[in-house]
């Protein structure tokens, strides 16, 4: 199929050939909707190269996402709403980042040599992991969803069906599990902290 034809296709026809995975009529859906998208976000973050890989990581959920995604509008909405929201999400996370960092830098956490020997950032991570892979089924895909996908309650909830309130039950339950499963790795006071900077790490090797 050349990509001359498929210029000439509707966009349900598109997201039809691409959920049937048709990596062609990916790439003319990416022709058509990559700089609208990239203009977009650059608005939002002011970086250009922060704006590329962003607009990336949206076109490649797209594929990787295809046999589940449900398009209710158009695709043209579909993929605004995605922008926004893997935006925004990107820009809480940033803001959190910041806040924990001044955060630790006020406290001035320095841990001990024999807490360093004994607890060390790769066996906080080992049991992280342990701690995310012993959660239940559903509880750990949820989880994996909202804090390795990034996406939104609402999204999740309509990815696997199920009511949004039901994606905050299982978030806390998640966050009260790995804050369980850490506790006496640390003081009580810096789990939280030490959680997130965990999580955000974790999020780039998982």
């Amino acid at each position: 199929m050349t990509s001359l034809r498929l210029k000439t296709y509707k966009e349900e026809e598109l997201i039809a050939k691409v959920q049937q995975g048709d990596q062609q009529a990916w790439k003319e859906i990416v022709k058509r909707y990559y700089n609208p998208l990239y203009i977009y976000i650059l608005g939002m973050v002011k970086i250009e190269d922060l704006a590329e890989e962003l607009v990336q990581d949206i076109f490649v959920n797209f594929w990787q996402k295809r046999e589940s995604i449900q398009i209710t509008s158009s695709l043209k909405a579909y993929l605004y709403r995605s922008s926004r929201n893997h935006t925004l999400n990107h820009l809480k996370r940033r803001k959190f980042e910041m806040e924990y960092q001044k955060k630790l830098a006020q406290t001035s956490i320095n841990f001990h040599n024999d807490t360093e020997d004994k607890y060390n950032y790769s066996e906080l991570s080992k049991k992280l992991h342990e701690a995310i892979e012993a959660l239940p089924a559903q509880c750990q895909e949820i989880f994996k969803l909202s804090r390795f996908e990034e996406l939104t309650y609402k999204e999740i909830a309509e990815s696997l069906n199920i009511p949004v309130r039901r994606v905050h039950y299982q978030i806390g339950i998640a966050l009260k599990e790995l804050k369980i499963k850490l506790k006496g790795l640390l003081n009580d006071d810096y789990i939280p902290i030490i959680l997130f900077f965990i999580i955000c790490n974790f999020i780039k090797n998982y």
